[in-house]
């Protein structure tokens, strides 16, 4: 995930999720938008966002893998101060449902405490598999956490 003033890039493989916390409504913001290169955006996105974005696609499809099976979908689309972005993998959205996802994130300001309790809670509901997440806030100055674990060894890199 990529944040640039007004917009944010999302890369992610299938299986995966993007939502969009605005004004404590969580709203899943990505669909299956085709492959690498067919960029979807809303159209509020400026050309030079845009621009600065496409620079950047490359890269972000190599840490994803370049693989016809990995099923690569990208995003772009305008920001307001203060939304929060999750990339998640399946494993999180499976097992936490979206409206504790929402409560969890509103109420904590804190990212990369956030992206914690969300992966605990993954793994409270049963999840046994390596829950992932990524979390970035837009505003005047942005910022972001990733938790990724798996909960027989406890670790999480944030």
């Amino acid at each position: 995930m990529l944040l640039a003033p007004g917009a944010v890039y999302a890369a992610y493989a299938a299986g995966w999720r993007v939502y969009r916390l605005r004004g404590g409504k969580l709203e899943r913001r990505a669909q299956d938008v085709g492959p690498l290169g067919e960029l979807a955006w809303d159209g509020g996105c400026s050309a030079d966002a845009q621009a600065a974005f496409a620079q950047h696609a490359t890269t972000a499809a190599r840490a994803l893998g370049c693989e016809a099976a990995v099923g690569m979908k990208t995003r772009i689309e305008s920001t307001a101060p203060g939304d929060l972005f999750i990339v998640c993998s399946e494993e999180l959205w499976r097992a936490v449902p979206e409206h504790r996802m929402a409560g969890i994130l509103a109420a904590h300001r804190d990212l990369r405490l956030a992206a914690s309790l969300l992966t605990d809670c993954a793994w409270e509901n049963g999840e046994p598999q390596r829950v992932t997440c990524v979390l970035a806030r837009a505003g005047g100055s942005a910022t972001a956490a990733r938790a990724c674990g798996a909960p027989q060894c406890g670790q999480r890199g944030l």
